[in-house]
């Protein structure tokens, strides 16, 4: 095998790698024209979810071990660019890596990756009895609304929305399947017109999903989120929904903090998310 890829070539394909946009993409051919490695960057401006570091650079990289170091190299340069492009912004270069995935631990840590950070799975039973629960009420002033999502265009805009807390962005149709799930919960909380935050649970009869709750920055601390999961428990408990489960990402430290807070139990680091700060 040795001198199998002494002519790589490496360059940007027709179309981007998974979600990451052609010029965020690589792909890698050897001197017979197979593909041996692609890889893409996805990034997004999270200011109101990490302020301490807003960019946020997800690397998606699948290459021969022949060809890793290159695609790896094309990859952090096209990062730090991207870094640029937005003006320095703190940033975060990540990529998945599953608990069990020796080799690819392996690798990335090898090459600078540290692995702080992770998806973790919490899960909350929700009590049978509400009454045994310590309440926890929204601040004065602030009213809770069940959100309009009667049109299309609506739930576009409420997805939209989403997108500076770093909610997975989905589509309208995904939206409107969940409004159909016996459980479905859209809150928002205002202060006369001002947004304050919202919540979005969806699930089955046996379960219930957190699937955000998010505060804008300057009435973080005061009780939102906490009123806005208990609003949730009320609904939950009156159906007979026995757990709620949610996730955060371990540097997400307002999510990890609130789940505590709420009651919530850590289960598991679902996987790593391999990364270094730029």
């Amino acid at each position: 095998m040795k001198g199998v890829f002494q002519n790589m070539r490496i360059y940007h394909p027709v179309r981007g790698v998974g979600g990451a946009l052609r010029e965020n993409s690589f792909a890698i051919i050897d001197d017979a024209g197979v593909e041996i490695g692609q890889g893409g960057l996805e990034f997004r401006v999270l200011k109101k979810m990490l302020p301490d570091r807003p960019l946020d650079i997800e690397m998606n990289m699948n290459a021969h071990p022949m060809a890793s170091d290159t695609l790896f190299g094309a990859l952090s340069a096209r990062a730090e660019s991207i870094k640029d492009e937005q003006k320095g912004l703190p940033a975060r270069l990540y990529t998945r890596c599953a608990i069990d995935d020796a080799e690819r631990h392996e690798y990335f840590t090898r090459m600078g990756f540290d692995d702080v950070d992770g998806d973790e799975l919490f899960v909350l039973r929700v009590p049978a009895d509400m009454s045994t629960r310590r309440r926890n009420y929204s601040p004065v002033g602030t009213k809770g609304i069940d959100v309009d999502l009667r049109t299309r265009t609506r739930r576009e805009e409420f997805l939209v929305s989403l997108k500076e807390f770093g909610c997975v962005e989905h589509a309208s149709e995904w939206l409107e399947e969940r409004m159909k799930d016996p459980v479905f919960i859209a809150r928002a909380m205002y202060y006369g017109s001002d947004f304050v935050g919202q919540m979005l649970v969806t699930g089955t009869q046996n379960e219930a999903v957190l699937e955000f709750v998010c505060v804008e920055p300057k009435w973080r601390g005061r009780g939102v989120a906490s009123a806005l999961v208990d609003e949730a428990l009320m609904q939950l408990s009156s159906q007979h929904v026995p757990y709620m489960r949610a996730t955060a990402v371990r540097r997400n430290q307002s999510a990890m903090r609130l789940f505590q807070r709420s009651g919530f139990e850590w289960v598991r680091t679902e996987c790593y998310l391999l990364g270094r700060d730029l």
